[in-house]
């Protein structure tokens, strides 16, 4: 993929025409806990294209489709020390579910359903118990490449969907969190486009749900379509936005992508998830306006980075968290609400995190 410095002359040039934030913010506070807002009136979401055939499975590994087209130049920051990653230890269970309060706001967590439970982690750093494999010209219009266990369905496991929103002018495989989070035991449907609009996003939704139901597919009777996601980098959480209130997700996770039109906002229907960097991070003044503006739970961790964090410096770090929330949010992984809930919260304690808190 080349060095870090050289993904970053290639990536800061067309992410801050798209994000048009590239001025400096202010330092991001401490923990804060923000009490309940009341909560938007929920939305639906519009159909989206139907689904094509799926592509054979290649099981020799993850590959790289395309390379990054050449740009500007940039100079980021360095990798913080590393530090020990929450733990998780014990089995999953109910996370019981925190009612909604009178202000309607949805709880953080759904109760755990009945049948098979994930295994347990206690590194949210490491590979997963799953064999993580990868399908390249898949999906509709063979336009996206698909993450998932090789071990499908084992012991009566039905697997989350995620659907992933790329940074512009990125391409799913530059992102080591997708088979990541493959080896871990979720099904990840990325669009090859370097350019994500939410309504690819919202087809690859469709495909995976159709593709549950077709006899034959590899998927077919093997996926939790109850505990879906959207998530996104850059340009990809921008398009996240944009289908949030589509009835089938049950969470959504924002990376370095705040919300330049503010309209989008109160599409969150769910609890989100923001991670972005500081102030350094173009991204930082419209993650910070979208915590404020946000009528749903939300966790906000800032990262003592720049935009370019999930591609380099950060990597590691950013992983973990979103692993630790979709298997909270997504396999109700009990043993991960102490990650991101109470002002003592795992990262609300770790050096490399500020965190603010809302109605969690």
């Amino acid at each position: 993929m080349g060095s870090s410095v050289g993904l970053r002359r290639h990536l800061v040039p067309v992410t801050c025409v798209i994000l048009a934030a590239c001025s400096d913010g202010g330092s991001a506070d401490p923990t804060t806990i923000i009490p309940p807002n009341p909560s938007a009136d929920p939305g639906g979401a519009n159909d989206a294209p139907g689904a094509m055939p799926a592509a054979p499975t290649d099981t020799g590994g993850t590959d790289t489709p395309g390379a990054p087209p050449d740009g500007g130049g940039s100079a980021g920051d360095g990798a913080d020390p590393p530090q020990g990653p929450p733990n998780a230890t014990g089995d999953d269970g109910d996370t019981g579910g925190d009612d909604a309060g009178d202000d309607g706001n949805p709880p953080a967590t759904d109760d755990t359903p009945a049948g098979p439970t994930f295994p347990p982690v206690s590194d949210l750093s490491a590979t997963g118990p799953f064999t993580a494999t990868t399908i390249l010209a898949s999906g509709p219009s063979s336009g996206y490449t698909i993450f998932h266990p090789e071990e499908l369905g084992q012991d009566g496991l039905k697997h989350p969907i995620l659907t992933w929103g790329n940074g512009a002018t990125t391409v799913p495989g530059l992102f080591a969190l997708l088979p990541h989070l493959a080896s871990h035991g979720f099904v990840i449907i990325a669009s090859d486009n370097p350019f994500v609009t939410g309504a690819l996003l919202r087809g690859g939704i469709d495909w995976l749900f159709e593709e549950n139901e077709r006899d034959g597919s590899i998927f077919f009777g093997k996926l939790d379509t109850s505990n879906v996601a959207s998530f996104g980098y850059s340009l990809g959480s921008l398009g996240t936005f944009e289908i949030a209130d589509d009835p089938r997700l049950t969470t959504t996770v924002h990376i370095s992508g705040g919300a330049m039109d503010k309209a989008v906002v109160p599409n969150l229907k769910n609890p989100a998830a923001f991670f972005c960097g500081n102030s350094s991070d173009i991204a930082y003044t419209n993650c910070e306006s979208d915590f404020d503006l946000a009528t749903v739970p939300v966790f906000y961790g800032v990262f003592p980075g720049d935009h370019l964090g999930i591609l380099a410096s950060h990597t590691v770090q950013i992983n973990e968290a979103v692993l630790g929330w979709l298997r909270w949010q997504l396999m109700h992984d009990d043993t991960l609400e102490s990650m991101f809930t109470g002002p003592d919260c795992t990262l609300c304690t770790d050096s490399r995190w500020t965190v603010k808190q809302k109605d969690l």
